[in-house]
């Protein structure tokens, strides 16, 4: 449960196009090795922070690194097409649960990041780069800066308090 008492969503991927003419959609997951989208019934759609509602998924298959997926009360081309950039979460209950020292990137947003000269800031959101994922960082005076989640530059990640210890400032862009 997210702080306001609601269910927390974690964000796994976004449609990308509509796929055919029967209304399924492309869905560009985050995760590439991820297989969320056949193990949940249910999807929380959103667009700019929006919600969309909840959507039933009728079927999801792998397709060329993305998933074609198929929602109930979606079937053509233009209500697939209305659902195009949208952002598809899942409860974050949903999700597998994790080993020692493991986190999931969206844990830490709300983390406060410290590093050897002290308070850097917050995490308000997460990059994910095609060879690193990064945390963007809001600093005390508003400034956003980037910092790459790579074990060069950090000491520690609480998820549980939560927070992120850098090793260096150095990273920081």
């Amino acid at each position: 449960m997210a702080r306001d008492g609601r269910e927390r969503l974690v964000e796994i991927g976004r449609v990308t196009r509509p796929h055919g003419v029967r209304g399924e959609v492309r869905v560009q997951l985050h995760w590439g090795p991820s297989d969320t989208l056949e193990t949940v019934d249910r999807v929380e759609l959103s667009r700019d922070g929006v919600p969309l509602g909840s959507r039933e998924i009728r079927g999801a298959r792998r397709a060329e690194r993305a998933y074609l997926v198929a929602f109930a009360g979606v079937g053509d081309r233009d209500a697939a097409e209305a659902l195009r950039g949208a952002s598809v979460s899942v409860a974050r209950a949903e999700l597998p649960p994790l080993g020692p020292g493991e986190y999931y990137l969206s844990d830490l947003l709300g983390a406060t990041v410290r590093g050897p000269s002290g308070v850097i800031g917050e995490v308000v959101d997460l990059r994910v780069h095609p060879t690193v994922d990064s945390l963007v960082i809001r600093r005390p005076d508003g400034e956003l800066v980037e910092q790459p989640l790579s074990e060069a530059f950090l000491e520690s990640v609480d998820p549980l308090l939560p927070e992120v210890v850098l090793a260096t400032e150095d990273g920081l862009f």
